[in-house]
Order: C-alpha cells, then structure tokens, then sequence
C-alpha cells in the first residue's frame, strides 16, 4: 500500500470515528432546534426581568428619596427613618414602582389583542421575537450607566423595556405549541423550560448575592445595579442572538385575516365574542377565568408592592431584598409539590381555594408583623410563603385548564386565558398607589390584595362541582366529533348554529 493510500485509510477511519461519536453524542432536544432556542430564550428572559426587577428598582427608589430629601438610610439614634413627605415629579419616591407597575399593566392589557393579532395574522412573527430582543438587548446597557441625574429616565425607560420584554415573551409562547407534534413530548420538554429557567434565575441571584458580599457593593445600591446590568447583558446576549437569528424559524401567517377586518381591531372583537360564548355555554369555565383575572392581578402585583414595601418600611437592603425574593422562588417549587400532593386529597377547585386562602393568611400576617426595619427573618417567611402560594395555584391552576376547556377549542380559550391573566394586572398597584399618596400606611396598602384573592376564593365556588365542569367539556369534545362524523348533516347545520353564535370568529382568536 502506497504512502497516499495508507493516508487516505487513515483519514476515512478517523472521519468515520468522528461520525460514530456525533451519532452517539446526545443533542439536547432530540435535535430540536427550535426547542433549544426556547430554552436559551427562556433562560435570557428571566435574568433580563430579574436584574431591574431587584437591583435597579432599588437603586431608582434610593435615589429618587435623595432627591426628594428624604433619608435614605436610618440617622443615628433613630430605629427607624423619619416619614418623608417629600415628592419628586409630583409622587411620593414610594409610589413611583407601583405607578410604574400600573402604566406597564394598563399598557399590557390594551394591546394585548393587537400584538396577539400580528402574531397570528402576519408572517413577522420571527421578526418580531429578533427585533424585541434586540431593543431588550439595548435597554439593559443603557441601564448600566444609571446616576443620580438620569434615575428618573431610566424610570420611564423602564416603561418601554417592560412592554417590549411583554412583547417578546408572548412571540415565544407563540412558538411553543408547535415546537413538536408529540403531546407527551411536548409536556416533557415545557417542564425542561420551567426548570431550566429556574435553575438560572436562582443561579443568577446567588451569583449576585455572592458578588455583592465578596465587594461590599451590597450597600452601594449604583454600583449593585451596575453589576446586575452587566452581568445580565452578559447572559442575554448570547441567548437572544443565538435563538433569533439561528435558531427560531420564520412563521407563514397562522391563518388569513378576515375580510373586512383591521389588525388594531380584530384581536378586541375576538375577545368579546368569547365572552359571549363563555356566558351563554361555559359558566363554569367563565368563573375559572374571572378567578385568573382576579387573582393574578394580585399576584402579579406583590412583586411591586412588597418591593416598595420591604424597601420602605422595612427599610431592606438590596442584599437582603435579593434574599428575600431568592426564598420566594424555592419556596413556590415547595408549593407545586404540594398543589400536586394536594389533588390526591382534594379537587382541584378546592386545592385551589386552599392555595389562596394560604396567601390571604400570609399577606394578612405581612401587615400585622412587618412594622419597620430589623425584621428581615420575618421578611424572609413571608417571602416564603407568598412563594408557597404562588407555586402551589399555578400548578393547580395549569392542570384545572387543560381538564375543564373542551377539545378543539383548547386554542381560542387557551389565548383567552392569557388575555384573563393581564385583564386586571394594573388595578392593585394602582389602589396601593393612591392609598401611600393619601399617606395611608403601606401596611394598609399591602392588605389591599386580600379582596383579590377573597374574590377569587368567591369565584372558584361558582364554577359548581369540578367534575360537572370536566364533564360539560367532555361532551362538548363528543358533540364535536358528532357533528364532525355525522353524515345526515344534522351535525353540519349544528356547526353552523354554533358559528353565527360566534365560535368561528372565536378560533380567530386563538393563541392571543
């Protein structure tokens, strides 16, 4: 055998090696790609959210106080602050991260229905996940060079980087439906997401934590800020850019808009249609989603208000607010354990109550015990249980949909789902808002949020039995393959009863 010969055999086994190896190597996804950019995404959102979400937020709260003279840290002497009264732009540095909380929730729940419609009626769906990445991309740099002249920009930067972050979030869901065909498989790779995502925000927050004791940044709540931006930049990057231009795959319009209709309007007309829909055939199911209007808009709405809270009148540090929400997160992975456990016991509609009834005890508990600063193991409990709460409904909650929305319709309703969680969202920082600018105490203001979940409990009791909700949507299922098998045309003429009653025009509204 020549020399040549002897290299090229060489070279074919070698490439042939390589090849078995490849073969053997697990991809993550089974190959997925599109599944893979989901994770990647999902890991940048919660580390883009989490960075202003705790670090900046307390960074602008401390120095809108200064500016408004107020101090911002205890004088010596004193257990706690004096009250301020002091105001900057004609607010109390108090209320600017509730009122922020309400422009972004008001803001969401309008539009909602028009970016659901571009989503859904346009092939720009990729564009839009690229372009909102980008932009969220931008606005955690900027966010890096806050100071004491910009801290009130950076505040109503936060408005659009709040809504662009909403923006991209919703695009990826868009895509998690059709990332594969297998249900199972489905289910399997959504749990991988959640606890992939959890695994880097706790990640994240411990890092944080340990960066800021390791440079006693932990009092310098700039320079804390900065840290997180620039990690956070860090991460995302990659993530987003990876997913967006690589990854994610373009998207043909999901289906063609209706003649006659607008992309500012059908998305609204959908909603009211479902509406109707809902009161006339799905009572039980039109009290599931006022519970979800009701309940998340308070649950939505603790992380503002505790932050405000916890920062205050408790006076926290961002160290120890970082603890705080660090507890928050285990503790709701406690609570999906129990909501699971709890379903062996109970039905899910009474699991549910007892998850609210929990949250109500606990933020009753908040404004009896949390009265000012050298409370932080308090904080830490309640932060806790709140957690406990959380994770407990929305594991509990998630499993109810899937059982009491009839087959076929699982679409429209699922997108009327999402649309119930942020119908309300804006309402309990606003009422918390305008109780601390009345000068009503924050403890007060905290325990706002128990008629929300009073009126959740309320709601849950109307739906009726939960197994007679399973069964009203287990013969809706059977009547549509009835109608659908039917060769008499009885079951045709039944659908189109059904359309001009508006379930036609309701499937226009899926997925938003």
């Amino acid at each position: 055998m020549s020399p040549s010969h002897a290299g090229a055999s060489i070279s074919t086994t070698s490439t042939s090696t390589s090849t078995s190896s490849q073969r053997c190597r697990p991809r993550p996804y089974s190959g997925n790609r599109e599944a893979l950019g989901w994770a990647l995404d999902a890991v940048a959102r919660i580390v883009a959210f989490i960075a202003p979400a705790i670090f900046l937020s307390t960074a602008i709260i401390h120095l809108a106080k200064k500016e408004a003279g107020c101090p911002t840290e205890i004088p010596e002497g004193y257990l706690e602050a004096p009250e301020c009264d002091g105001r900057v732009y004609g607010l109390r540095p108090s209320s600017l991260l509730t009122t922020y909380g309400t422009i972004v929730g008001l803001i969401s729940a309008t539009l909602l229905p028009v970016v659901g419609a571009v989503l859904d009626y346009t092939s720009h769906r990729k564009l839009v996940g690229l372009i909102s990445a980008v932009l969220g991309l931008i606005f955690i740099f900027v966010q890096i060079f806050i100071s004491e002249s910009n801290w009130f920009a950076m505040v109503i930067l936060q408005v659009f980087s709040a809504f662009v972050a909403w923006i991209h979030t919703l695009t990826a869901f868009a895509y998690l439906p059709e990332l594969t065909q297998d249900a199972k498989l489905l289910a399997s790779w959504t749990a991988s997401f959640h606890v992939n995502q959890y695994i880097a925000l706790v990640l994240f927050l411990v890092y944080m934590l340990g960066i800021l004791r390791a440079t006693g940044f932990g009092d310098d709540v700039i320079l804390a800020s900065r840290v997180a931006s620039i990690s956070s930049l860090a991460i995302a990057t990659p993530c987003y850019m990876w997913t967006w231009t690589s990854l994610m795959k373009r998207r043909d319009a999901f289906r063609p808009l209706p003649q006659g209709s607008m992309l500012a309007t059908v998305g609204f007309r959908k909603v009211f249609l479902t509406s109707i829909v809902l009161y006339t055939r799905y009572r039980a199911l039109m009290w599931f989603f006022v519970n979800v209007a009701l309940v998340e808009a308070a649950q939505q709405s603790i992380a503002a208000i505790s932050l405000t809270f916890m920062l205050d009148t408790l006076q926290l540090t961002v160290t120890e607010y970082g603890i705080a929400i660090l507890m928050l997160f285990v503790f709701g992975t406690v609570g999906t354990i129990i909501g699971k456990v709890s379903m062996a016991w109970v039905d899910p509609i009474r699991s549910n109550q007892i998850s609210q009834i929990v949250t109500i005890a606990n933020t009753a508990m908040a404004a009896v015990i949390l009265t000012g600063p050298g409370q932080q193991m308090r904080a830490y409990i309640v932060a806790s249980i709140w957690g406990l709460g959380a994770g407990w409904k929305t594991m509990v909650e998630r499993f109810m949909i899937t059982q009491v929305i009839p087959k076929g319709q699982d679409a429209e309703l699922m997108g009327f789902y999402l649309f119930s969680s942020q119908v309300l969202v804006w309402l309990p920082t606003l009422i918390f808002t305008a109780m601390n600018e009345a000068g009503v105490s924050q403890r007060v203001g905290v325990s706002m949020l128990i008629p929300f979940f009073l009126g959740g409990i309320v709601s849950l009791w109307m739906m009726g039995p939960y197994d007679d909700a399973v069964r009203l949507a287990r013969e809706e299922e059977e009547e549509e393959v009835g109608s659908s098998d039917d060769g008499s045309g009885n079951g045709v003429e039944e659908k189109i009863d059904i359309d001009e009653d508006g379930e036609e025009d309701i499937s226009i509204h899926t997925d938003l």
